[in-house]
């Protein structure tokens, strides 16, 4: 049987694995898109209406480097709208990836459903759920969120309180360890592995451009949550930080991705996320690979 979740581009093998999956009502999640808009796209959804996401993370292999992309919401998720998450450690393992192989844990933002096996809490013991990893953070985002957990010890807010809980359980306790790392702008992680800025979604989130031996990928990092986006590039979500922007950071890459003829891996869309930028009657489409 062909293993569908694992590909190569050029010298660079990609495996997706999946956390589990997130279901939000449409209207929460695209707030400010108005039912009528939905009518074309109501096959993208499930049978009772509702956004349904992949919760999904990529394993590189480069130069040597094993790279997890990403970590997923978590074994224990402390956010509305969960559906069966808390599996990325198990896919992991069956892909005979065990976590002390991983070099480094590449965080493309912060979100809570990126970062949620980046420890370990067990019997009041945290650990590095990757032990001999580097964990890399992108700066921007980093300091937003430094700046928003301030806030929060004078502010009694709910909702801050909750926005805030997954950096401080899951990121800002890397600091300490000596393992965090953080990164700004077009980074090098291997000589096929550089980080983008596409910001938007948050602060400092990025995209990750694979390019090695005359074949590119972009691992979107939230720049899409839904295949249909790809068409729809000005719709944006309740969890961008910046729409406009993140209309913007959406457009380039994806005119880019088309132009380039690139794979665009996207950890939200269906699992595994791959697929290329096709156009049928003038409307781009992403089509699963």
């Amino acid at each position: 049987m062909v293993d569908k979740s694992t590909i190569r581009v050029g010298s660079v093998e990609i495996m997706s694995v999946s956390d589990g999956t997130l279901s939000f009502d449409k209207g929460q999640f695209f707030p400010d898109i108005p039912e009528e808009s939905w009518r074309p796209y109501m096959d993208e959804l499930t049978p009772d209406g509702r956004v349904l996401m992949n919760v999904g993370s990529f394993v590189l292999r480069s130069e040597g480097k094993t790279i997890l992309v990403d970590t997923g919401l978590g074994p224990d998720p402390v956010t509305a709208g969960i559906l069966d998450c808390g599996h990325l450690l198990d896919n992991i393992m069956a892909k005979e990836v065990p976590p002390n192989d991983v070099d480094i844990v590449l965080m493309t933002h912060i979100h809570v459903d990126h970062v949620g096996w980046n420890l370990t809490y067990e019997g009041g013991v945290v650990t590095e759920t990757f032990p001999r990893a580097r964990y890399l953070v992108p700066m921007r985002d980093w300091e937003a969120s430094i700046a928003k957990a301030k806030r929060s010890i004078s502010d009694p807010d709910e909702a801050l309180a909750r926005q805030t809980r997954p950096f401080l359980n899951q990121v800002q306790p890397l600091e300490p360890t000596g393992k965090l790392d953080l990164f700004d702008g077009e980074h090098s992680i291997t000589s096929a592995i550089t980080t983008l800025p596409t910001p938007g979604h948050t602060p400092g989130r990025m995209s990750i451009l694979i390019a090695s031996e005359g074949e590119r990928a972009i691992i979107t990092g939230d720049l899409l949550h839904m295949p249909i986006e790809v068409h729809e590039v000005t719709w944006t979500s309740r969890a961008d930080a910046d729409p406009a922007q993140a209309v913007v950071s959406r457009t380039a890459v994806l005119d880019d991705v088309e132009k380039q003829g690139s794979l665009l891996l996207a950890g939200h869309f269906p699992s595994p996320g791959f697929g290329r930028l096709v156009r049928v009657q003038g409307r781009r489409y992403w089509q699963k690979l």
